[in-house]
């Protein structure tokens, strides 16, 4: 497994390991114009030099957010998801999220990894059937223990 920093010739790759992973699609062009912005960082992760997935976050040494992680399917339960979660939070030390309220896989992720709930955005992320799903609002501190 390796990991790089992710950048903008790499949104083409971004876009095709989103759309494997999530209903919503995003353009190449959303993912520039995030890339570029100077708070911006994120890494892909590939395994057998095929790519695997990526996290892009937006923030500083103190605070982030995760705007977006995805892992293509056929690399799930592999560890890349907590290989991303391990880099990003070398860049900061409190780190927030969401995570739709039926997304039981990554919300276990986010568990075993000490996210904590911080708040809820109601009917936040549409599905194809045109129904909406909660959105959980996560937190976590680096190197916090949990009681």
């Amino acid at each position: 497994m390796k990991l790089c920093d992710l950048n903008f010739a790499h949104s083409d790759l971004a876009v095709e390991l989103h759309d494997n992973a999530f209903d919503e699609i995003w353009s190449a062009k959303a993912f520039l114009d995030l890339i570029e912005l100077p708070a911006t960082f994120g890494f892909l992760c590939s395994v057998d030099d095929q790519p695997a997935g990526f996290i892009l976050c937006q923030g500083d040494g103190e605070e982030a957010e995760i705007i977006t992680i995805a892992t293509h399917g056929e690399f799930r339960r592999q560890g890349v998801a907590q290989a991303l979660l391990d880099k990003a939070f070398e860049r900061t030390e409190v780190m927030f999220l969401e995570v739709a309220e039926d997304n039981l896989a990554a919300r276990r992720l986010y568990e075993k990894n000490g996210f904590q709930t911080v708040g809820i955005r109601k009917k936040y992320y549409k599905r194809s059937s045109d129904t909406f799903i909660d959105a959980l609002v996560l937190r976590k501190e680096k190197n916090k223990l949990l009681i």
